[in-house]
């Protein structure tokens, strides 16, 4: 096709003013995929009043973290950006953001990482004590339990207790209005959430101007605090610091969502429940002791498994960027100052990759297949690029978070779904946790059921 200054993607603007915003608003995931079946790696819509292209697939990864091309300033929707805190890493550009990315990464070094291995040990087998005493629970709740405290006491040096339960329950409330039509008027979710971000940052910073009063503390922000900028030798600035807290907070709580994919995934698939199981014993971690990451690294189904998770688990549906220039993609041009919102689960479902996409198969990720290397960008579950763009911060630790779930969840326990319950996803919701709160009742295993796992 000769692309011309005319040839827009196909698709369609939708209603006056409104667009097609209520419709990716009420399942962001369906409206991505549905018009990527139709209309192939790129279509257009209008989202919030602006014209939008929508790209997907492996190529349309690469464009997107082209900073040549695609902007992060300016591409966020107002309400989004208002919710993250401001100018926060996801909307920054050119030295600002290489400057703040590396204050972060910072708390995320091999040796921040290897730091963290026993509080997210003892904080993992601390909940499953407790599910087990619990009866029948609500999985989802408590998995965003888990997932906030193990960011909490790793990255921010707050332990379980008064102000970690504090925060538990503003973003439980920040998180309702996130999905939500950004209406501003009072009692509207959108309003409390906004409401709610002035309390968080403060917390935030509170905890900030704590860590500058005592040097002595080893945790996540101690080393970002400690960083100095490439550019100028200065430490970071404390309000930025803070706005990156809450922002990694909202990134890190997409681990609950693998963690509830993984849950399913193994009730539906016993055969890859019972060749963990065995990994897990062959590499001499079914009794416990002192994790490691090079024991980690020992059990390489687990990790297939757990990138099968973060392949298929819908988390957010778009990321956001902005035309710097027209740009030419899949025989369309976007114009210049067009949104460009790229479709990460959609771009993971991508049949000319993965064929049969949406089945749960770990092998797609083994040595004989490894269909994540048919393209350069074909696995991307924390966004793509180098370690200083804009790839998540947490791209290493929160699936070690999601592996030391499944050993837990493997070595020692067993677990029964209740009956009668909605189990798919709410689509509305950021990430989409089960219906019906995957209600559940957690168990030791005895050592029967263990060997009967093993044995498949």
């Amino acid at each position: 096709m000769t692309t011309t200054k005319s040839t827009l993607p196909p698709g369609s603007n939708g209603l006056p003013l409104l667009g097609e915003t209520h419709l990716l608003l009420r399942d962001g995931f369906g409206f991505v995929e549905e018009r990527a079946r139709r209309h192939g790696p790129i279509f257009r819509t209008r989202i919030l009043g602006r014209p939008t292209a929508v790209i997907t697939g492996p190529d349309a990864t690469a464009l997107f973290i082209d900073a040549g091309k695609v902007q992060r300033e300016g591409s966020m929707p107002a309400h989004i950006q208002t919710l993250f805190g401001g100018h926060a890493l996801p909307v920054l550009d050119g030295d600002v953001h290489r400057e703040r990315k590396q204050f972060i990464m910072a708390a995320f070094s091999a040796d921040a990482l290897a730091a963290y291995l026993p509080t997210l040990e003892r904080l993992t087998a601390d909940h499953f004590r407790r599910w087990t005493a619990a009866g029948e629970l609500r999985w989802s709740d408590e998995l965003e339990r888990l997932s906030l405290e193990a960011i909490g006491e790793t990255l921010m040096g707050i332990p379980p207790g008064a102000r970690m339960d504090e925060l538990r329950a503003l973003y439980a409330t920040f998180f309702r209005g996130f999905g939500a039509l950004p209406i501003p008027l009072p009692g509207t979710a959108f309003w409390r959430a906004r409401r709610i971000v002035r309390r968080l940052l403060a917390i935030h910073r509170a905890n900030v101007d704590e860590h500058l009063a005592d040097r002595s503390r080893d945790d996540g922000l101690s080393r970002i605090l400690a960083a100095k900028s490439p550019l100028t030798g200065a430490p970071p600035a404390p309000d930025d610091v803070a706005r990156e807290l809450h922002h990694l907070v909202i990134a890190g709580l997409i681990v609950r969502r693998w963690m509830a994919t993984l849950i399913l995934e193994l009730g539906r698939n016993p055969e890859v429940r019972a060749r963990l199981v065995d990994e897990i014993a062959r590499a001499g971690d079914d009794t416990g002791g002192s994790l490691t990451l090079a024991r980690l690294e020992q059990m390489p189904y687990l990790t297939q498994v757990s990138d099968e998770v973060r392949r298929l688990s819908p988390v957010v549906h778009v990321f956001f960027g902005k035309a710097r220039e027209a740009i030419e993609f899949a025989g369309y041009t976007i114009p210049a100052g067009w949104s460009i919102f790229w479709g990460i689960r959609a771009s993971h479902i991508a049949p000319q990759v993965y064929p049969d996409p949406l089945r749960f198969d770990p092998e797609r990720f083994s040595p004989a297949r490894a269909e994540q290397l048919r393209h350069p960008h074909a696995f991307a579950p924390n966004g793509a690029g180098g370690a200083l763009g804009h790839k998540c911060a947490g791209y290493e630790l929160a699936p070690i978070i999601l592996r030391i779930f499944a050993l837990e969840l493997l070595r020692r326990h067993d677990w029964t779904l209740s009956p009668a319950q909605d189990l798919e996803p709410a689509w509305n919701q950021v990430p989409p946790m089960p219906r019906d709160g995957l209600r559940a009742r957690v168990t030791v295993a005895t050592a029967q059921r263990a060997s009967d796992a093993r044995s498949g």
